[in-house]
């Protein structure tokens, strides 16, 4: 894995540079020795037919914590920076709900909640069309790629795709060209001509149903900087990923690294138990079905009997996390106090504490306008409260800048309130938990309490090793980035954290 680090890296200074065909580069990101032989099918699981469901993996033994159950390079891939520059003036797309526009307006709002609600549910995602055609232009290039992996990915038969939505093309430009593609397998493949029709049906709903993000380490606090993989975030159709099926309490975390995707179990699976993945972020996991059924946006009701009936409020509030990147960014652009003041703020409505018309920081949260704020027994405005996530975000925030103001003790309080969250709502060995651990860690040595300092380190190299393997080197390998930030003042702030480093993951 470090080698494949490594030429991650590579290839993001590349891109950085402008260099010709990244893609090319991209998609020539090697499938580590070790995770060719991966004994999946031979050992670790087979696919089963579920009646309610479809197929889906079920181990074949019991797989103990940590175990590497599949690797996997994509069939076809699209990066984000490719949907961006796919889009007229290239304007920035929600992916996810994870963008939105500035606004030039010196009295625009921070955080306008009506934005994360103006997604439409019905459409796909530009991204999935765009890699709808990538497929396609494959297909052309190899028919033998139908029978030999896309026939098999849900919908399988007519049955199945008759109880999905049908796909609606909103670009006229993609539409043609999808045309164009399926004209070109009926007049040029023998092969796939009497297959033509329902390849014409399926494909879309193939990749609709079955794509997977790739982010390389997103949950690094060092992501968007310049240290960071964001520039390697993309989508893929994989082939056997694709038989995972979707649980809120997955019992395998998947990570990447470009477009290598790895699966691995993040506790104990006996034998006979479905192998479930997650198909949204682990952080809104914790969230109610409501929120979780918007976030997926599947052909399924992720509801399961241990969920409370739904919140009315809620369909007042946002339908996606509120504090994305194009948030933080605008809060770490700020000074420091004035950041300070902007987070609590938030903080305060993402809890529905204030309504919006009481600070100015919301707009609107895109329900009735009679109905936005909700009236508290002393008739003061409280608004829907936001995700959990967002609350999570914005405390992660906070810590940074109690750090850069010295005020590490206030710090590491938050960074241990951030634990707690990971430990408590999302999946075992949940990589966002290193990354708050080792924040505690450093900070606790700074602040002369070993113990403690210690006691995180320990629990995030342990997790780190499970997740990932590779020891300290990996871990220093992966993590270097996030040891590497200037979260610290003082003139010898950046000494003092690489001498805790040291001391605390010693190579």
């Amino acid at each position: 894995m470090e080698n494949l680090l490594f030429a991650a890296r590579k290839l993001v200074r590349s891109m950085d540079s402008g260099a010709d065909d990244p893609e090319g580069q991209y998609m020539d990101l090697p499938l580590p020795e070790g995770w060719k032989n991966i004994p999946t099918l031979q050992q670790y699981m087979e696919i089963k037919e579920f009646p309610s469901k479809g197929q889906g993996f079920v181990a074949k033994n019991n797989l103990p914590a940590g175990t590497i159950l599949l690797a996997a390079k994509p069939i076809a891939m699209v990066l984000d920076s490719e949907e961006e520059e796919a889009r007229p003036n290239n304007s920035k797309t929600g992916g996810g709900g994870d963008q939105m526009e500035g606004d030039d307006d010196e009295d625009a709002n921070l955080v306008d909640a009506s934005e994360a609600n103006e997604d439409d549910h019905d459409k796909d995602p530009h991204v999935n069309e765009l890699l709808l055609l990538e497929v396609l232009d494959l297909l052309n290039s190899d028919p033998a790629l139908w029978e030999k992996s896309l026939s098999k990915l849900y919908p399988r038969n007519e049955k199945e795709v008759a109880q999905l939505p049908a796909w609606i093309c909103h670009d006229d430009e993609i539409f043609m060209e999808f045309e164009k593609g399926v004209l070109t397998l009926e007049q040029q493949h023998d092969v796939l001509r009497p297959v033509v029709k329902e390849i014409s049906k399926r494909l879309p709903l193939i990749v609709r149903y079955n794509i997977l993000s790739m982010e390389t380490s997103p949950e690094l606090l060092s992501y968007p900087g310049p240290e960071g993989f964001a520039k390697l975030s993309g989508v893929g159709l994989y082939h056997l990923p694709s038989f995972f099926n979707h649980s809120k309490r997955p019992n395998c975390s998947r990570y990447a690294i470009g477009d290598v995707m790895c699966f691995v179990a993040n506790q104990d699976i006996l034998a006979g138990t479905e192998v479930f993945i997650s198909y949204i972020e682990h952080d809104v996991l914790c969230e109610s079905a409501y929120r979780r059924n918007l976030m997926l946006s599947m052909n399924f009701d992720d509801r399961t009997e241990d969920d409370q009936d739904d919140d009315a409020a809620e369909k007042e509030g946002p339908e996606v996390p509120v504090v994305d990147s194009d948030v933080q960014n605008e809060l770490m652009n700020m000074s420091a106090l004035e950041r300070l003041s902007s987070i609590d703020q938030l903080l305060a409505q993402a809890s529905g504490q204030k309504g919006p018309e009481e600070d100015g920081m919301v707009e609107d949260t895109g329900g009735n306008d009679d109905d936005d704020a909700m009236m508290d027994s002393n008739n003061e405005s409280v608004s829907p409260g936001w995700f959990q996530c967002d609350i999570q975000n914005l405390r992660i925030l906070r810590a940074i800048t109690l750090e850069s103001l010295g005020q590490s003790a206030q710090a590491l309080e938050l960074w241990e309130e951030a634990i707690q969250f990971c430990e408590s709502k999302l999946p075992p060995l949940d990589e966002n938990g290193i990354v708050v651990r080792v924040q505690a860690a450093l900070t606790a040595s700074l602040l002369g309490d070993m113990d403690r300092a210690r006691n995180h380190a320990a629990v995030a190299i342990k997790t780190h090793n499970l997740m990932f393997g590779g020891g300290i080197a990996l871990f220093r390998v992966r993590m270097g980035p996030d040891l590497r930030l200037t979260l610290r003042p003082g003139a010898n702030g950046a000494n003092r954290v690489t001498a805790a480093v040291d001391a605390l993951w010693p190579m």
